[in-house]
């Protein structure tokens, strides 16, 4: 096939970072795959001249998203991906912990919202290969089923808002400024 290069044709698993230096979550253990959304919100413009038949249209804003179902049952990464959630630890045994989440907060998601890089796995793969969302904040849908033929899968939608400069995705490396 003329013109096409194989090598671009990417496949496979990929790790999620979430968070920059001691305040990242790593979420390297999925199942059901991860998957981005990236969507285009437009208005068609019209006149009455043409009918029902658009001009022209114009892109009214831009949404990302990435649902990552974990496998991990983790204090720490349930924590992270539940805002407004709170650490307890037995003030006489250290390794009792439990995550407590209140419902009597109103939580602004924006507050909670920070970078989230997916590394592909596959061989080969380079930081051109990542996708970022410069913003993103967690939100999370537990249903759990304790039985023999499931893993315990926490699933976890990271929201994109755009970042100061008014970015919302980014594909390729993260490094470049």
């Amino acid at each position: 096939m003329a013109g096409v290069n194989a090598e671009k044709i990417k496949l496979g698993p990929c790790k999620v970072v979430f968070g920059e230096g001691s305040d990242q979550v790593e979420f390297g253990t999925t199942k059901g795959g991860v998957v981005l959304t990236y969507e285009e919100g437009s208005r068609e413009v019209t006149m009455d001249q043409t009918g029902t038949t658009p001009l022209k249209e114009i892109i009214t804003g831009r949404n990302a998203s990435v649902a990552v179902p974990f496998g991990e049952y983790d204090l720490d990464k349930l924590l992270a991906v539940l805002p407004g959630s709170r650490l307890v630890v037995d003030a006489t045994d250290p390794t009792k912990r439990k995550v407590v989440v209140n419902a009597t907060k109103v939580i602004d998601l924006l507050k909670y919202a920070k970078k989230m890089t997916l590394i592909p796995l596959a061989e080969g793969t380079t930081p051109e290969d990542y996708i970022t969302l410069p913003m993103a904040a967690p939100r999370a849908n537990l249903n759990y089923t304790f039985d023999y033929d499931n893993e315990l899968i926490t699933n976890v939608t990271f929201k994109g808002f755009p970042n100061q400069d008014g970015d919302v995705i980014e594909f390729g490396d993260p490094d470049v400024a």
